[in-house]
């Protein structure tokens, strides 16, 4: 797993080439600050905890593929939790393997930094209390990494974790309140390689 001052590495080369996104990952950097290490990843810890999860685009980079959130009930990216033996990383590769059933092979990491475990987005948001699971309201310190999907089309979502999948057209979310950053970004992307 990741130490603490690896990503405060990670988020200070980030806020780099963002600099315009400081005001939006304070919520971050603060709870980095006031946690031990421990706390980061912890799931109990009700003052937030970091999670990971995996944009995948298709190849001609018009499509991201969402899923059908079993429990919010909303059309999310695969992600989830950060177990010991991740890196942030390999964290949201795992995630989309575990949700979609893809091949890690056939998820590629697009990275936006010479450091491929900067991430692509940082995004928090509040997760409402969950009394079945004896949780607090606290929040998802997301850290979202981009990946191309260069497999044959055969993908199956883990019924356990989502009600359904979809391919979306990246215009369909450029107005978006919850997609429309990442999809500037990734347009943006396309400008800086062609």
């Amino acid at each position: 797993m990741t130490n603490k001052e690896d990503i405060a590495g990670l988020v200070e080369i980030y806020l780099q080439q963002f600099p315009g996104e400081k005001d939006i990952t304070k919520l971050f950097t603060d709870f980095l600050m006031r946690n031990s290490a421990e706390e980061l990843f912890a799931r109990k810890n009700f003052d937030g905890h970091i999670t990971t999860s995996a944009f995948i685009i298709d190849t001609a980079r018009t499509e991201i593929l969402l899923l059908k959130h079993k429990s919010l009930n909303r059309w999310l990216q695969p992600g989830g939790h950060v177990e010991p033996d991740d890196t942030l990383l390999l964290s949201a590769l795992r995630e989309a393997n575990e949700e979609t059933g893809i091949p890690k092979i056939e998820l590629r990491n697009i990275p936006v930094f010479q450091n491929s475990e900067v991430p692509f987005d940082i995004d928090s948001h509040y997760i409402t209390a969950n009394p079945k699971k004896q949780e607090d309201g606290h929040y998802h310190h997301d850290l979202r990494y981009l990946f191309e999907y260069t497999g044959d089309g055969n993908i199956i979502f883990n019924a356990d974790e989502s009600t359904g999948l979809k391919w979306v057209k990246l215009a369909e979310l450029a107005d978006d309140e919850t997609f429309r950053a990442v999809v500037k970004k990734i347009k943006d992307i396309e400008k800086d390689i062609h």
